[in-house]
Formats: C-alpha cells, sequence, structure tokens
C-alpha cells in the first residue's frame, strides 16, 4: 500500500487527474491501522469476505499457506477505468506476492489519456 501512495504522488505531479482506489482483504479495523500507519491518503476499501473479490472472479480457489488450512486468497489486479465507467486496462500477476510496476501503470495511464484525445 505504502507503494502505491507514492505512485498517486506521481500521478498527480503528472497532471493524470483520477483517483487511486485500493481494496484489501483486511478487515476494517486492520485497514484503518495500516491507513494510519503509513499515513495513506488514498481511498481504501475492505473486502475480509472477498465478495467483492468472487464477483470480479480474482478469488484462488485453493491457496494453502505454509502453515494453516487452505483458503481463498485475492489475486492482485490492477484496472485502469476510464471516466466512462469502462475497464481501459488491467494486469494481473500469477502470483500473490506480485503487484503492478507503477511505470507500467503510468503508462498504461498515458495511454489511456492519448488515445480519449
Amino acid at each position: 500500500m505504502q507503494r502505491w501512495e507514492s505512485f498517486q504522488s506521481d500521478f498527480e505531479a503528472l497532471a493524470l487527474g483520477g483517483r487511486m482506489v485500493a481494496i484489501s482483504a483486511d478487515t476494517v479495523t486492520e485497514a484503518a491501522k495500516m491507513r494510519s500507519k503509513h499515513e495513506l491518503k488514498l481511498t481504501l476499501l475492505s473486502d475480509e469476505s472477498l465478495e467483492v473479490t468472487r464477483l470480479y472472479n480474482l478469488a484462488y480457489k485453493t491457496y494453502t499457506p505454509v502453515r494453516g488450512p487452505k483458503r481463498h486468497l485475492a489475486i492482485p489486479t490492477t484496472f485502469l477505468i476510464g471516466g466512462d465507467g469502462l475497464v481501459k486496462w488491467i494486469d494481473q500477476a500469477k502470483d500473490h506476492r506480485v503487484r503492478s510496476d507503477e511505470d507500467v501503470v503510468l503508462a498504461a495511464v498515458r495511454e489511456a489519456l492519448s488515445a480519449d484525445s
């Protein structure tokens, strides 16, 4: 989350507009603690039950952590949604430990903006 906060600064510095929203599988309480600890300004939503994650078909069906029982886990995914509400670009990781590269996301934003001009 903290790296996305710095990315938001780059996003704003480029005057690209837009708004960043992160959805976390953490509880509302855990998300609030993370937001406070890292002084996050981006919108952080909680999807503890993975309801939204499942609606977008973004849950690993059988993830087995090193310790503990099998459980569902969100697939890290970045969406670029245009002002018209349509998805312009998607980046999805094959590994739950990997997140979208900030430079790749910024390039996608620039491309989407130039296509809209």
